[in-house]
């Protein structure tokens, strides 16, 4: 048996807890983020995030304001997944995060620890205040509790602060490649820089450690720092593991090219100011401003490099229209946009439709993350054409285009709602796993027969949206009928087995083909909309 030290014990569980709740944060708060995506918010953080220096200072300021570099990343990499930022544009604001940490050391009353408890507080009482406060609520509380987490992490380490064995693992660190690693892993570990950092403060404040000892510290917390960003990242989309990679390789070439450089950087440092602990803190503040500053000029190859380490075909899909940005075009451009939008929401529904079907075979989070983030993607579109049109119909319209605009309405309503269905799907497959009802009980090629019928048919509104024809509404008439008359020969064989066999369960087909039989009323309804 191994005697362990209850107070290690008591730390280590305190360490595994706060990482399994702060895990369930990041989960919570991407999903909230994810309602977000439509409202102001979303163009707020867009509309900074295009220019490098805006999205440089709000990575600096929020970092400073909720003294935590790793929320911040954290916070970056689930906007990338929810679509509210591209991965380009979050790269400056994960830089910016890091001149945050040299603020917040100096910040010591506004503690995160503080600033938690009133996040917490105040989502929860606005959740209290209506509807438009409720929006936002429950954000600002997971938010609260990521950062509650970060500073459970720290608590729960800070007795190591005073541990003698501890204090005299720094203070021996007499080796600067060591001392980089030892304080990289250390701060992985507890999550914090500021932590790491503090302590080299203090070690060097109390002479225990040199100068040549301090500096190669503070550059390994900062590369230590990235892993909390690197880990919330493993379980999101594509875009959002290169933001954290990102992270990584932006702190791990940074802290690499200063070691190379440490004689020159420590002899630069020592000649602006005295005493070990000063030099530490000013080391902390140089290297992250310049390391910032030439990552921000070499933005584009960077990102490059990124997309050649994390390779991958996966569409990045942002909140915003593809085609609605000329509100001072002629009325009938104006319409084509319009169209044009259409369309790209009719993309977007099939993707829905692909992935929902996926969650037959996995259950994993992946696809019902990217099934979220494009139907919350088809409400935002249908809200942003609804607006196209009526800022349209405000002008002087001939007799055909006021009748296309009304039309065009209804259509993109219909869309949305057909979107609707396809999440409704996936949720069918999802019970289907929480309940253990066995694969082989759904007769999936029969379902994926039918949902490719319905796929072709959706196809079939992209044409006839963008030209109408007598020709091309009697192909969909046509296709309609013949799903319609595939559903009810599945419904038929279904009530065959039920009489038949014993043990057979059909409830996940049939409520799958119910939805596929909605979906396609919503296109009759969108196809006798043109007939009209």
């Amino acid at each position: 048996m191994f005697d362990i030290d209850p107070i290690y014990l008591k730390i280590a569980l305190g360490i595994v807890s706060a990482l399994i709740l702060f895990l369930y944060a990041i989960d919570n708060l991407s999903s909230e983020l994810q309602s977000l995506a439509s409202d102001k918010f979303r163009d707020f953080i867009g509309k900074i995030s295009k220019n490098r220096i805006a999205g440089l200072l709000a990575g600096a300021i929020s970092t400073a304001v909720i003294q935590s570099s790793s929320a911040v990343s954290v916070i970056t990499v689930v906007l990338v997944n929810t679509g509210v930022l591209s991965f380009r544009n979050s790269l400056a604001i994960i830089f910016g995060s890091k001149i945050g940490t040299t603020v917040t050391a100096q910040l010591a009353l506004l503690s995160s620890t503080a600033l938690a408890p009133i996040l917490i507080i105040v989502g929860t009482l606005m959740k209290l205040l209506g509807s438009k406060f409720r929006l936002i609520s429950k954000p600002i509380f997971f938010l609260g509790f990521i950062l509650f987490c970060l500073g459970l992490l720290s608590s729960t380490i800070a007795p190591l602060r005073d541990n003698n064995e501890i204090v005299e693992i720094f203070a021996n660190l007499s080796n600067p490649l060591i001392a980089y690693f030892v304080s990289a892993f250390f701060t992985a570990i507890i999550q914090s820089s500021s932590v790491t950092s503090g302590i080299v403060v203090i070690l060097a404040m109390e002479g225990l450690i040199p100068i040549e000892v301090a500096i190669p510290m503070v550059l390994g917390a900062n590369l230590g720092s990235s892993v909390t960003a690197f880990i919330a990242s493993s379980r999101l989309s594509l875009h959002s593991k290169r933001a954290g990679i990102a992270n990584v390789l932006f702190n791990f070439f940074g802290t690499s090219l200063f070691m190379l450089l440490l004689p020159y950087f420590t002899t630069f440092i020592t000649s602006l100011v005295n005493g070990a602990a000063q030099q530490a803190a000013l080391a902390h503040v140089m290297f992250n401003v310049i390391n910032s500053s030439i990552f921000l000029l070499l933005l584009t190859p960077f990102e490059k490099l990124i997309l050649k380490l994390v390779p991958g075909d996966e569409e990045e899909v942002l909140f915003k229209p593809k085609y609605l940005n000329g509100d001072e075009d002629p009325p009938k451009k104006q319409i084509q946009d319009i169209k044009r939008e259409m369309i790209y929401s009719i993309e977007n529904t099939i993707h829905i439709y692909e992935e929902a079907i996926a969650v037959y075979y996995n259950s994993g989070k992946q696809s019902l993350m990217k099934i979220q983030k494009l139907e919350a993607l088809n409400d935002y579109l249908d809200d942003e054409i609804t607006k196209a049109i009526l800022r349209l119909a405000k002008k002087k319209l001939s007799a055909m285009d006021a009748k296309s605009s009304v039309l065009l309405v209804k259509i993109s309503n219909n869309i949305e709602q057909i979107g609707d269905l396809g999440q409704d799907l996936s949720e069918v497959f999802t019970r289907m796993h929480t309940l253990g009802v066995a694969k082989k009980d759904v007769c999936i090629d029969q379902l994926s027969s039918i949902q490719s019928e319905f796929l072709d048919l959706v196809r079939e509104l992209i044409p006839l949206i963008l030209e109408p024809s007598d020709e091309k509404l009697k192909s969909i008439k046509e296709r309609e009928l013949r799903l319609t008359e595939h559903i009810q020969q599945h419904f038929d064989e279904h009530v065959t087995k039920l009489q038949e066999e014993d043990e057979y369960n059909g409830n996940v087909l049939v409520d799958a083909i119910s939805i596929l039989e909605l979906a396609t009323a919503k296109v009759r309804e969108i196809r006798k909309l043109f007939e009209i």
